[in-house]
């Protein structure tokens, strides 16, 4: 009987020590840790997009200065938190807050850049809205001192057609 005891005892013990090898973490050894952290966004600056297609008018005006939280950051349209949304819920997109005296087709039509809304609402304040856009600057936002300028490259942008981001 009492080797029975040692035998249960011995195989008790060993299982437990198995069981506790077993639940002991190791963990393996990240094939990444050797590229060591990712630059700063100082080190890789944006590339230098032309400012007359969506994709400059996306990196330049749209995401730093229009996809602002509670603005059109998805949250309503036109949703300029990608340069596909912003594309698509601009161009030939009907409008939802239209000019009551003054009403326009859509908020981009290409090639006019006088009948398109999103010309009228960043330069005139419509009645019965909410006024020009932007309606608020982030802080270090460039909008103010290169307004013109910016207004100007979406103008360029419509009169060229307003291509998508394939040129089509």
């Amino acid at each position: 009987m009492k080797n029975y005891l040692l035998i249960i005892l011995g195989l008790a013990i060993s299982f437990g020590l198995v069981t506790m090898q077993s639940c002991t973490k190791v963990d393996p050894a990240n094939p990444y840790d050797a590229l060591g952290d990712p630059p700063d966004d100082d080190d890789n600056p944006l590339p230098n997009l032309d400012p007359n297609t969506i994709q400059g008018l996306h990196q330049n005006i749209f995401s730093p200065t229009c996809a602002n939280s509670g603005c059109h950051d998805g949250s309503f349209e036109p949703d300029f938190r990608t340069v596909e949304s912003s594309y698509n819920t601009l161009v030939n997109h009907t409008v939802v807050k239209n000019d009551s005296l003054s009403p326009y087709a859509a908020r981009v039509v290409p090639g006019d850049p006088d009948g398109s809304m999103l010309i009228r609402r960043l330069t005139a304040d419509l009645p019965n809205s909410s006024g020009i856009m932007p309606l608020i600057v982030d802080p270090g936002s460039d909008w103010i001192p290169n307004k013109v300028a910016y207004i100007a490259n979406i103008r360029t942008w419509i009169t060229n057609g307003a291509k998508d981001m394939f040129g089509n």
